[in-house]
């Protein structure tokens, strides 16, 4: 394991307090770096990935029609992210609309409208079917109850999860194509995207930057910062997934604690990977 990375992973372990995991696998190497990446985390938002995964295997298998809406009703809307608990009940939204309101802005009445249609029984089953043993959707976002934003995942999984959808693996293809071109019109602030040396992302010690592709997702709730992703680089692709818990910063903006240290963590993965 390389020494950038190490030697930030003992800084940030130092500095962050809780705990936190990561997960980094190049694509095309299969180079690995890892600290803690077993550990279970909730996973927040992130968990919309699976949901998302789930509904284009749907489409593709069949089940389920694109074209398809479902109706917004007041008893859909929940707290948090997204824009859909603001607009007036009786709108009327396609499938394919509501995916991308789940991904892009992490809208969380959507991703429920999501998870009603296609049930947590079929995204669990296609998790288990990946070869996931503990990440698992445990049901709605911000339903007492089922309370999804804390469905359990670790960072290998995640990043697992990203590689049998960039190899296509066990899935239809056209749904893994569909999938990652919404995670890279994700519009949230990443966490990883602060630690790439692009002008796009709120980075650290910024260079000329190279072409970056960033698919990702984010999530957050109180206590908790986490995200996944595949980072397409001109010298590298890799699947990296960030998770953290217990930093004591509650705060939801881009200069929350914990986002910063793994923004670093970020950088790191991107330094060994890409090298001099």
């Amino acid at each position: 394991m390389s020494a950038i990375f190490l030697t930030t992973i003992e800084r940030v372990a130092r500095e962050l307090p809780g705990a936190f995991g990561v997960c980094a696998v190049r694509l095309d190497t299969n180079e690995r770096l890892a600290s803690n990446d077993e550990r279970v985390f909730p996973a927040a938002s992130v968990i919309k990935i699976a949901v998302a995964l789930e509904v284009l295997c749907a489409i593709e298998e069949g089940a389920l029609d694109a074209s398809s809406q479902l109706e917004l009703r007041a008893s859909d809307k929940v707290i948090g992210s997204g824009v859909l608990a603001a607009l007036e009940p009786g709108l009327r939204l396609s499938i394919l609309d509501l995916l991308y309101l789940s991904t892009a802005i992490s809208d969380n009445t959507a991703a429920n409208l999501l998870i009603g249609r296609v049930g947590t029984t079929a995204v669990n089953a296609r998790l288990a079917k990946l070869g996931l043993t503990t990440t698992r959707l445990t049901g709605r976002i911000f339903v007492e109850g089922e309370n999804g934003e804390r469905s359990p995942s670790t960072a290998a999984e995640l990043v697992t999860l990203l590689r049998r959808v960039h190899d296509r693996d066990g899935l239809p293809p056209r749904a893994c194509e569909k999938l990652v071109a919404l995670l890279e019109r994700t519009q949230t602030a990443s966490t990883i995207g602060r630690g790439l040396p692009d002008e796009r992302f709120p980075g650290i010690s910024r260079t000329t930057p190279p072409e970056l592709v960033l698919a990702y997702k984010t999530g957050s709730i109180e206590g908790v910062v986490a995200e996944a992703a595949i980072v397409r680089a001109p010298r590298a692709t890799y699947a990296i997934a960030v998770m953290s818990e217990g930093s004591g910063d509650l705060r939801p903006n881009h200069d929350n604690v914990a986002r910063v240290h793994l923004g670093a963590v970020s950088r790191a993965v991107y330094d060994t990977f890409t090298g001099p």
